[in-house]
């Protein structure tokens, strides 16, 4: 049978999941105690605390305040120790101690002074890919410094500590990858629990990362939590990976293991070789059922993650990038294929984080784009709209004509600008491809200069092709079509009607002249002549080519007369000659353009 075609739309997904509810804890045993640093007896906050059994298996965790104070519990009277685990220092554990029925106890806990430096472990030493790698390895060090952020970050979803800003992102780009083709952004203003949160890891690993089939195209991205689970763990191997695209960091890459035939990731997690803080994870799909034409999209994506105050983590930054197909039909041998028409990019951004003592992280500006718009003296234009087309991204110029754009992915972005005065032309110039660098420590740099209105006049009508002859009117006048009538179209509120369509028409005509309906149709069919135009979303309309030292009667139509705006031949009933629909201009041959501004009755509900 052939395969399936697999259509243009691909729906993206990581789980963003509302308000929450914090469970407290348990009444039972309780632990507490302080952390101190050897070195000074300095108390140290921000470590995770956590309560391990006599198999090491974890039954309570905390992080400590800047008192380096904690408190854990747990339900079951038993025999338990402590384990603080400090990212960039050695774990601590202290002594085992018993927990009887109802004990509350006091256990102080000095946090081991050495550092744990990555820098210098080398990741050809192992190349082997290890399911849960035994103790003594160099792949072993790196994951513990791994595990402590992402303990961290999965502690900090869980509890709920922060509320959060966000942004949501859905950007359309080129086969390449590069070209912006359009982008919304969606600002979340409410407050959460915590930014973003995964799938259950039992259901990824069970079901697959990503979901197939000829209808729709569904993906996941895995968290803190995912990454930390037996399931996850259990089914992936890790090794060493150098060369993150940066200095300084050190990879730990995983796989799936052998025999796994489910959609799947493979990824890498980045570290600091220096302080042993997680950056992020790049992650790429396997075992997904695409067209061969669809596969070299590379589909994938990153988690960002980032330390804030008291040692909690969490997931800044995430993107998923899927391949968007469509169907064509070979030109050699007429087989109907699949092939890539461009690549889907969601996500979202962490853009401010608050807690009880205020915003306690701002996200850096991100990509950005900057210029000036300047006037024909080549002075800076206040007021101009400058925007990115294709996407919703517009800003405003100030008093000297500066813009800038910020929090922009890398990509090649079309800038574009306006300005009120030459809107009532409908007149856009071109716009200017402008490409944003990952790492750009400076705006990419985009200026402008507004045209004078003389040349815009002159290239104003370029795109609408100019008639080939005069045409000549009864009694031997030649009309001369080459001048400009342009307005705008308001309803009763003074608002913009975009979408409108603006009937003019060159010929004047004395209805009272024509004997019977059926002379009238075919006088009015011989001899009327015009053209339609439709308004933009500033309500601006613009008929180019008419007539000069012509009366032309301009009328806006209602939305059942349909009209083709290509066809200057069309007829109409006498009726439509009512004044109150039509208003009358002439420009004269020596002016060649006029603005006519017209305004319609809104409809009643």
């Amino acid at each position: 049978m052939p395969r399936p075609l697999f259509p243009m739309v691909c729906r993206l997904a990581l789980a963003v999941l509302a308000f929450g509810v914090i469970v407290a804890p348990a009444a039972g045993q309780v632990v507490r105690g302080r952390l101190v640093d050897s070195a000074d007896n300095a108390a140290v906050g921000g470590a995770m605390i956590s309560l391990l059994d006599r198999d090491d298996n974890q039954l309570s965790r905390v992080l400590t305040r800047d008192s380096g104070l904690f408190e854990v519990s747990t339900p079951i009277p038993g025999r338990y120790r402590l384990r603080a685990d400090r990212i960039g220092y050695a774990t601590t554990w202290s002594d085992y101690f018993d927990l009887t029925v109802g004990d509350t106890i006091t256990v102080r806990m000095t946090s081991a002074v050495a550092a744990v430096s990555l820098a210098g472990i080398e990741a050809e030493a192992d190349r082997r890919c290890r399911v849960r790698p035994e103790e003594g390895l160099a792949v072993t060090r790196v994951w513990d410094e791994a595990r402590k952020a992402l303990d961290a970050a999965a502690f900090t979803q869980e509890r709920g500590y922060y509320r959060y800003e966000m942004m949501g992102i859905i950007r359309e780009l080129g086969p390449e990858g590069r070209l912006v083709v359009s982008e919304d952004r969606d600002f979340e203003r409410a407050y959460r629990q915590y930014p973003f949160i995964s799938l259950p890891a039992d259901t990824l690993i069970a079901e697959g990362f990503a979901k197939i089939t000829p209808n729709e195209s569904v993906y996941w991205a895995p968290d803190a939590g995912v990454l930390l689970s037996d399931p996850f763990l259990d089914t992936h191997c890790f090794r060493l990976k150098a060369d993150g695209g940066e200095e300084g960091l050190i990879g730990l890459e995983f796989e799936p293991v052998p025999g796994r035939r489910i959609e799947e990731i493979r990824g890498t997690l980045w570290i600091n070789s220096e302080n042993s803080e997680l950056r992020r994870l790049d992650y790429y799909y396997q075992n997904l059922d695409l067209p061969p034409g669809l596969q070299r999209a590379n589909p994938g994506g990153t988690v960002e993650f980032e330390a804030l105050p008291n040692g909690t983590w969490i997931v800044s930054s995430w993107r998923i990038r899927m391949p968007r197909g469509k169907v064509e039909v070979s030109p050699f041998d007429s087989r109907v294929m699949t092939v890539l028409e461009g690549i889907t990019e969601q996500g979202g951004d962490v853009l401010r984080v608050h807690g009880n003592e205020g915003t306690v992280m701002e996200a850096d500006m991100g990509g950005r784009i900057a210029g000036v718009v300047f006037d024909s003296l080549r002075t800076g234009l206040p007021g101009a709209v400058v925007f990115i087309e294709g996407t919703s991204i517009e800003a405003t110029t100030d008093r000297q004509g500066r813009f800038e754009f910020n929090r922009l992915e890398p990509g090649v972005y079309s800038v574009n600008f306006t300005h009120r005065y030459f809107s009532r032309f409908s007149y856009l110039p071109e716009p200017w491809d402008v490409e944003v660098v990952d790492g750009a420590e400076t705006p990419a740099q985009v200026n402008f200069a507004a045209p004078r209105v003389g040349r815009i006049l002159d290239r104003l009508c370029d795109d609408v092709e100019p008639p080939g002859e005069a045409a000549t009117m009864p009694g031997g006048r030649v009309l001369r079509s080459h001048a400009i009538l342009v307005g705008q179209v308001t309803n009763d509120a003074g608002d913009p009607v975009s979408g409108a369509t603006v009937r003019v028409l060159f010929r004047e005509y004395d209805v009272s002249a024509f004997e019977g309906a059926a002379s009238v149709d075919r006088r009015l069919r011989a001899g009327r002549a015009g053209t339609a135009v439709t308004t933009d979303a500033l309500g601006y309309y613009r008929a180019c080519w008419v007539p000069v030292d012509t009366s032309l009667r301009v009328a806006v139509l209602d939305p059942g007369e349909q009209i083709n705006p290509d066809v200057l031949e069309v007829a109409y009933s006498p009726s439509e000659y009512v004044a109150s629909r039509e208003e009358e201009v002439m420009i004269p041959s020596q002016q060649r353009f006029a603005t006519l501004n017209l305004r319609v009755e809104s409809k009643q509900p």
